[in-house]
């Protein structure tokens, strides 16, 4: 064999490896996997889309869930058009930096009326988990859930620590649709 067939035989074998680890399966969504976090607070950064007939929302997200508290902030590309939420019982405070208000009432139809995007706030913090939320009735379905007429789905799953969690998200109801993808995450 001449010198320089080795190289190209070798090359081929180093390529075809190179694209057997690329193509290495993730971790799949499996209800029965999935846990209640053993504390009752998390923190994920990573970015979120939400789109339905009339508006579509493409931001940076932080969310830092607690166990009568989220703290949800939402920015624009390059950092603009900051927009902190706060949720506490049936207390949601806006704040986009210029204006704070605070609003009583359900959290789900003030972000809506805020946000122009319905968002099922209740049930995604048990969904970013990969949780139906306890307290309403699901359908398990393969990769996900349908839960209150959202199909939940899992795309792709992370290890984080001992845990398995999800790193893309969809949620779609009629023409409502949401996408998070978390970057990171934080159990502490």
């Amino acid at each position: 064999m001449t010198f320089w067939s080795s190289v190209f035989l070798l090359s081929g074998m180093l390529l075809t490896g190179c694209s057997w680890l690329t193509e290495k399966e993730g971790e799949v969504y499996r209800l029965q996997d999935m846990q209640v976090l053993p504390q009752q607070q998390w923190y994920l950064e990573g970015r979120l889309a939400l789109a339905d007939e009339r508006d579509s929302i493409s931001a940076s997200v932080s969310w830092r869930h607690r166990l009568y508290r989220d703290d949800i902030e939402l920015s624009g590309p390059l950092a603009q058009g900051k927009l902190v939420i706060s949720v506490a019982a049936d207390l949601v405070t806006v704040d986009d930096g210029d204006t704070r208000k605070e609003f009583s009432g359900p959290a789900e139809q003030i972000l809506s009326e805020q946000l122009g995007v319905a968002i099922p706030l209740n049930a995604m913090k048990y969904w970013v988990v990969g949780m139906p939320d306890p307290d309403q009735s699901f359908v398990e379905q393969v990769g996900g859930f349908l839960q209150a007429g959202w199909h939940v789905g899992f795309r792709e799953m992370q290890r984080v620590n001992t845990l398995v969690l999800p790193r893309k998200i969809n949620a779609e109801k009629d023409k409502t649709k949401i996408k998070l993808v978390v970057d990171q995450w934080d159990l502490s």
